[in-house]
């Protein structure tokens, strides 16, 4: 069942989505079973998925509910068996307030809104529905401001995380990081 599902839940992206709204569906961790020839009574699947557009986002949460239902009834899996699904999201409220604090610091300047990029976090496991804890992914810039502007100039882009030719600048992005999640806690821990 659990195959059936990852090969299923590729069509969410392939067959329900607009092609030209990019969408992600990643099943990137599976766990079940204890011996090759006993059938495991769970499996517990973690996915990565990613889109621009709520629409989207949307087309592919229902997507995930249905085809896991779907394969689940297929089989036969009982009521009390029927998979499970749990969604983390940036909290909007958290959001507003985090910018807010590191606009005070930072200066609006340099605090912006980007445009939507497929990137991803392990923390968000801590925003999942039954941990109701309101989470918020922010990034912070770590290039050298000089070599930064003359990529811009030139219309290239420097490598960033994950990659071996990243050159962040160390002191001011430490300073830089720690300012910013200093202020978002002493603004959170006074409300």
């Amino acid at each position: 069942m659990a195959a059936e599902l990852i090969v299923q839940l590729q069509t969410i992206v392939s067959r329900q989505e607009n092609p030209l709204d990019p969408t992600v569906v990643t099943v990137g961790d599976i766990h079940g079973g204890t011996k090759r020839n006993i059938i495991p009574n769970e499996v517990k699947m973690e996915l990565t998925t990613r889109a621009f557009s709520e629409h989207s986002r949307q087309i592919i949460l229902d997507g995930i509910r249905r085809t896991a239902q779907g394969v689940a009834l297929s089989a036969g899996v009982p009521e009390n068996l029927a998979p499970i699904v749990t969604v983390f999201d940036n909290d909007p409220v958290l959001t507003v307030r985090a910018k807010a604090a590191l606009e005070q610091v930072l200066g609006a300047k340099n605090v912006f809104d980007e445009p939507p990029m497929m990137t991803s976090e392990d923390f968000g496991y801590f925003g999942l529905e039954n941990h109701k804890i309101p989470t918020v992914m922010f990034r912070l810039g770590a290039m050298d401001p000089a070599k930064f502007a003359a990529a811009d100039a030139a219309g290239t882009v420097l490598p960033g995380p994950h990659s071996s030719h990243f050159q962040p600048d160390p002191e001011p992005t430490l300073r830089t990081g720690v300012i910013a999640m200093t202020s978002v806690a002493i603004s959170l821990l006074q409300k």
